[in-house]
């Protein structure tokens, strides 16, 4: 099946950190999908000589990221330690590998923790990051 432009979605995974500062990461298994979302709060200077137009200061303000991610688990290790995150409230380290491009790494912590248990069928995962700290770019 072609695919829309240079990258395709497969290529896209989110890692978490082995161990908490540890600088090696596991893929999570099972992902079906995920948003990335790249916030900006810029800082507002506006002034009387702006001329009635909104100005705002270059290269400054806020910057994180929120990341969405649907899985269904390859493996019951992973459901347990993402689990055990969220319920710790742990701020630990992830990855998001775009294809060739390379790696984005940030700390995170579970903001939300989803569970759907149909009968009968799998257990999945609704699960939404936020970015804690610099966020180091490719």
């Amino acid at each position: 099946m072609a695919t829309s432009g240079a990258l395709n979605g497969t290529d896209v995974f989110v890692a978490i950190e082995d161990s908490i500062g540890g600088g090696t990461y596991t893929q999570v298994g099972g992902q079906s999908q995920h948003s990335i979302t790249l916030n900006n709060n810029p800082i507002d200077i506006t002034n009387k000589s702006s001329a009635s137009f909104r100005e705002l200061l270059d290269a400054e303000g806020i910057q994180s990221i929120d990341l969405t991610l649907d899985i269904t688990y390859n493996t019951d290790a992973a459901y347990v330690l993402l689990r055990g995150y969220a319920g710790a409230k742990t701020l630990t380290g992830y990855r998001i590998t775009v294809g060739a491009l390379g790696n984005m790494d940030f700390d995170a912590m579970i903001a939300s923790f989803g569970e759907t248990s149909p009968d009968g069928d799998k257990l999945s995962n609704s699960i939404t990051l936020q970015s804690s700290g610099t966020i180091v770019w490719p």
